[in-house]
C-alpha cells in the first residue's frame, strides 16, 4: 500500500486530538478522584505524548507531499480547498497543544483555556480531514460514513489511550474512574457497526446507478474484495466491546461489594488494546483500495 504516510498522519493526529478531548472532559473529575490535585508530572508526560503523536503525524504528512519544501503552497487555497483548511487546523491544533504543554511546564498548572482552544482546533481538523475524502471522486468515501469513521476513531483512540496512560503513568488501577470513558469506546464502535448495513446499501445502490470509475481503480469493487480484512477488523472491535463490557461489570460488581476486583483492570486493558488494533485495521481498510 502506498498510502502509509496518510494512514499514519490521520491515525496519530486523531489519537492526539482524542487524548486532548478526554483530558479536557476528565481533568476535573480526575483531580477530585486524586484528592483535588493532579500530579504535574503526569500532566506533563500526558501532554508530551499527545504532542509527540501530533508531531509524528505532521512529519508523516510532510513526507507524503513528495517535496517537503512545497508544503507552504498547500495554504494558498484556504477558502476553496479542504486540504488547505486541514493544514491550517492541524498547525493551529499543534500550536495550542504545544503552548498548553509549555504552560504546564513553566506554570506547573493546566491551562484549560489553551487546552480548550486546542480541542476546538482539533475537532475542526478532524472535520477537515473527513471532508477531504468525503468530497472526492472515490465512491467508497463519498458518504457520511467517512466522517463517522474519523470521529469514531478519534473517540476510541482518545478514550482507550486515556485509560492506558492513566493506568501506566499514575499506576492507578482502582481509584481511576475512567469507566465512563471506556464506555465511549464501546459506543463509538457499536454506532459505527450499526451504520455499516446502511453504508453497504449505499455502495450497492451506487454500484448499480453510477458507472464512474476513479482511474485506475474501481473503488467499490476494490472495497468489496477486502471483505475478509474488514470482517476481521470488526471482529476485533467486537472483542474489544465484550472485554470492556466485562471489565465494566467486574468494576461495578466490585464497587457494589465494597472491594476492588483486580481482574477488571486487566480485562479493560485487553479491551483497550483490542480497540486500538481494530482502529488501525479499519484505517488500513480505508486506504487499502490504493494497493
Amino acid at each position: 500500500m502506498n498510502e502509509w504516510p496518510l494512514l499514519i498522519f490521520t491515525l496519530l493526529m486523531q489519537a492526539s486530538i482524542g487524548l486532548s478531548v478526554m483530558l479536557g472532559i476528565c481533568a476535573k473529575r480526575l483531580a477530585t478522584t486524586l484528592g483535588g490535585n493532579i500530579p504535574s508530572s503526569f500532566l506533563l508526560r500526558y501532554l508530551f505524548i499527545a504532542c509527540v503523536l501530533a508531531g509524528m503525524g505532521l512529519l508523516s504528512s510532510i513526507t507524503h507531499l513528495g517535496v517537503p519544501l512545497n508544503a507552504p503552497n498547500s495554504l494558498l487555497n484556504i477558502f476553496s480547498s479542504w486540504l488547505s483548511r486541514e493544514v491550517v487546523f492541524t498547525a493551529t491544533y499543534f500550536t495550542f497543544l504545544g503552548l498548553t504543554f509549555l504552560w504546564m511546564w513553566f506554570k506547573k498548572r493546566l491551562s484549560y483555556g489553551l487546552l480548550g482552544l486546542a480541542i476546538i482546533a482539533g475537532l475542526c481538523d478532524v472535520h477537515a480531514m473527513g471532508s477531504i475524502y468525503r468530497y472526492t471522486s472515490m465512491l467508497v468515501w463519498m458518504n457520511d460514513n467517512t466522517y463517522l469513521m474519523f470521529y469514531g476513531a478519534m473517540l476510541t483512540l482518545g478514550a482507550a489511550g486515556y485509560y492506558l496512560l492513566v493506568s501506566l503513568l499514575l499506576k492507578d488501577r482502582g481509584q481511576n474512574r475512567a469507566l465512563a470513558l471506556l464506555m465511549v469506546v464501546g459506543v463509538s464502535l457499536v454506532v459505527r457497526l450499526i451504520y455499516q448495513p446502511f453504508y453497504e446499501n449505499y455502495l450497492l445502490e451506487t454500484a448499480y446507478t453510477n458507472e464512474s470509475v476513479t482511474f485506475p481503480i474501481d473503488s467499490i469493487n476494490a472495497y468489496q474484495q477486502i471483505w475478509l480484512l474488514r470482517l476481521a477488523s470488526w471482529v476485533i472491535g467486537f472483542i474489544a466491546i465484550v472485554a470492556i463490557g466485562m471489565g465494566a461489570f467486574y468494576r461495578i460488581k466490585g464497587e457494589a461489594q465494597g472491594v476492588l476486583v483486580g481482574r477488571s483492570h486487566y480485562v479493560l486493558v485487553v479491551g483497550c488494546v483490542c480497540a486500538l488494533i481494530a482502529e488501525f485495521m479499519l484505517r488500513y481498510c480505508f486506504y487499502t483500495i490504493h494497493i
